[in-house]
């Protein structure tokens, strides 16, 4: 090949040697440094197209979430209140059955009649007080809706008025008092109310449940979109590592290789000596 103070073909190759081993090192340097390769549009304009759609359904589902695990409080709330109701309820059986012994004294009977006020007072006040961020699941008949998903379907929660609503006044110290009436009293009123706190009970107790499983599915939804993503965009650390050292190689060489194919023209000065 001949010498020419014009064209420089061995620099010209070695040019585009060196221009294409910085490309190619910047790339290489790009996925090393934010772990992906596929970090934004330039780099593949479909490919992130898809992988911010996915992040976006991720984000949907953690939302929906952080919502099912608020509304776990209102039911926590609810279920505390309706335990410890239905445990003064058995105490509120022991004076009961007690009072329902005609021949127990006058003194006696107005006794047991001021504990079970006292009782029924406390039931009360725990079924009025079960308030969760201004929500009481127990002492209304409303249904509420918490979004349980990304299509935004709501699971419902139902209050409980519709059982527990007539327990304070349907055992009134009145009937639980009586003389003549307090075992009527017990086998029935009391009993029938005790079926409906149970009733109650087992509804919030399927709805923490339901709740529950709910985040898992939507958390397992979640892990697969993650692992979607990570196929989509994710660069493989090992092997990036590994052309980034040959690249820096390459690109010393292509420099070299240069700076000879530039100096092969000083060549020509010696003719001229």
């Amino acid at each position: 090949m001949s010498t020419s103070v014009n064209t420089n073909i061995a620099a010209l190759v070695a040019l585009r040697t060196l221009n294409a081993t910085s490309l190619s090192l910047n790339a290489t340097e790009k996925r090393v440094s934010t772990g992906y390769t596929v970090a934004d549009g330039f780099d593949n304009g479909a490919i992130f197209a898809i992988a911010q759609s996915v992040r976006n359904s991720i984000a949907g589902i953690t939302a929906v979430n952080s919502e099912l695990k608020g509304s776990q409080g209102l039911v926590s709330v609810a279920n505390a209140s309706l335990t410890q109701v239905s445990d003064l309820m058995t105490q509120l059986r022991d004076v009961l059955t007690r009072l329902s012994d005609q021949s127990v004294s006058s003194d006696t009977r107005n006794q047991l009649a001021t504990q079970y006020t006292f009782l029924m007072s406390t039931i009360n006040n725990n079924i009025t007080t079960a308030v969760y961020q201004g929500t009481n699941l127990i002492n209304t008949s409303a249904s509420l809706g918490v979004i349980q998903d990304v299509l935004v379907n709501q699971l419902k929660f139902q209050g409980q008025q519709s059982t527990v609503g007539t327990l304070v006044s349907n055992l009134s110290v009145v009937g639980a008092t009586s003389v003549t009436s307090a075992g009527s009293f017990l086998l029935n009123t009391f009993l029938t109310e005790l079926n409906l706190l149970a009733t109650s009970l087992n509804t919030v107790g399927s709805l923490n449940q339901a709740i529950a499983n709910q985040v898992k599915f939507n958390d397992s939804v979640s892990d697969a979109l993650t692992e979607g993503l990570g196929a989509l965009v994710d660069a493989n650390l090992p092997a990036e590592s590994a052309k980034l050292s040959s690249l820096q190689v390459k690109q010393q060489l292509a420099t070299q290789s240069l700076t000879i194919a530039n100096n092969n023209q000083d060549l020509l000065l010696n003719l001229f000596r």
